[in-house]
């Protein structure tokens, strides 16, 4: 028989079931995540999180990944200090 367990976010605290021994109908299993977004959240974190801290911290990685990309960009073009020099006349 399955094992349902109740948890608690370590993130939020929101409660929700996880299911163990069904892995595949867990909350969990219902977002993709790369090995980069998954390493990224179990720095942070050692135990489950819900389906929508998941999701928030999935954006949240996508979106630090991208302003750092820009940066690589923009600075290896000279631009980054184009664009700060504008940014302080």
């Amino acid at each position: 028989m399955p094992t349902h367990e109740k948890k608690h976010c370590a993130r939020c605290d929101a409660e929700f079931e996880c299911k163990t021994g069904s892995v595949l109908l867990c909350q969990c299993s219902k977002i993709e995540l790369s090995t980069e977004q998954l390493e990224y959240i179990h720095a942070e974190y050692e135990d489950c999180l819900c389906l929508s801290c998941l999701n928030v911290l999935r954006t949240k990685f996508n979106t630090l990944s991208y302003q750092k990309n820009m940066q690589t960009l923009l600075s290896g073009h000279g631009l980054t200090d184009r664009i700060n020099s504008n940014i302080k006349k």
